[in-house]
């Protein structure tokens, strides 16, 4: 069974929509076998998440009451997140995963106490944000303690697109390099990232990251880094400060940096979808006034005589 999660939420502060960075599905399934751990029927489901992201539910063999959570990304080995999830999941974090799959957890969830119950679904449907976080983390971490070096840290997420981490002294700048397969969704994404640029110029969002967009043209801070695919991507820069970086704010910066490109491409498609009705909204209002203007067709009127006999002229 393939689940797409695609059901965004709405912060009502920022009035705009925003993708949410844990999988609900995952959330909703760890909810549902915390309330009846034992299942009778064993379970096996597939989930497909942005980014090529593959997970996999399982029941554990001779077992009723545990499971097993894998995930599939091809960046994973990159990412190298495993000391982090051994500090998230501890011992539900397996050694060997699950085959054809990168990291797997199992849980017992008749054997789990009252607090793990309200804590195993949050940590489940944030599977992959743990995932991807590591690096993000270990670069602003090394900010704050003034360790940085300034090495860029590269993050190959899908086929042909990538994220750069460049920790400097005072701030981190992270580059989107963003695949766009129709011509038309540059132009979108342009004017779309073009608002982003203007929001910094005024006063009235301060503290805001710097942002940055380009077109097949890579920024300076990746010269002499190999890239995917310069003549046809886009890049997008952020500059993050330290008020963005600090220990108050990293979660949600990192909940928020992480999932931009699936955010971009989602208001694109949006964007275009919403042309689409209103182009054929305009093509209905045009097809109603043509037919309104449609002359009647002409019909000889026929003569007749006072006595009601018709005319005919020869």
């Amino acid at each position: 069974v393939f689940f797409f999660k695609t059901k965004p939420y709405q912060v009502d502060k920022l009035n705009m929509i925003l993708l949410e960075h844990a999988n609900r599905i995952l959330k909703e399934y760890c909810e549902d076998r915390c309330v009846n751990p034992d299942k009778k029927q064993p379970d096996d489901i597939t989930i497909a998440d942005f980014d090529n992201v593959t997970f996999h539910i399982s029941s554990v063999q001779g077992s009723s009451s545990q499971v097993m959570i894998s995930i599939s990304w091809s960046c994973i080995p990159e990412l190298n997140p495993h000391s982090d999830l051994q500090k998230i999941y501890g011992p539900f974090l397996m050694d060997a995963p699950e085959d054809g799959y990168n990291i797997s957890l199992c849980i017992d969830f008749a054997a789990l106490n009252e607090q793990q119950k309200k804590n195993i679904p949050v940590k489940v449907s944030n599977f992959k944000r743990h995932c991807i976080a590591a690096p993000f983390k270990h670069a602003f971490q090394s900010i704050v303690e003034g360790t940085q070096d300034n090495e860029i840290v590269k993050i190959r997420f899908k086929e042909g697109e990538a994220i750069y981490i460049i920790p400097k002294s005072e701030s981190c700048t992270v580059i989107f390099e963003v695949a766009f397969f129709d011509p038309d969704d540059a132009i979108f994404a342009k004017v779309f990232l073009q608002e982003f640029q203007d929001a910094g110029k005024g006063n009235a969002m301060r503290g805001i990251p710097a942002v940055t967009y380009s077109y097949k043209e890579a920024p300076l801070e990746l010269e002499g880094v190999e890239l995917e695919d310069v003549d046809s991507n886009g890049f997008v820069s952020f500059v993050l400060f330290q008020n963005h970086i600090c220990q108050k704010n990293v979660f949600k910066t990192i909940n928020l940096i992480h999932t931009f490109r699936d955010y971009l491409h989602y208001h694109i498609k949006c964007s275009k979808a919403y042309m689409h009705n209103r182009m054929r909204i305009r093509v209905a209002n045009w097809i109603q006034i043509l037919n309104r203007s449609r002359p009647e067709p002409f019909e000889e009127k026929k003569k007749k005589t006072f006595k009601g006999k018709t005319f005919v002229q020869k």
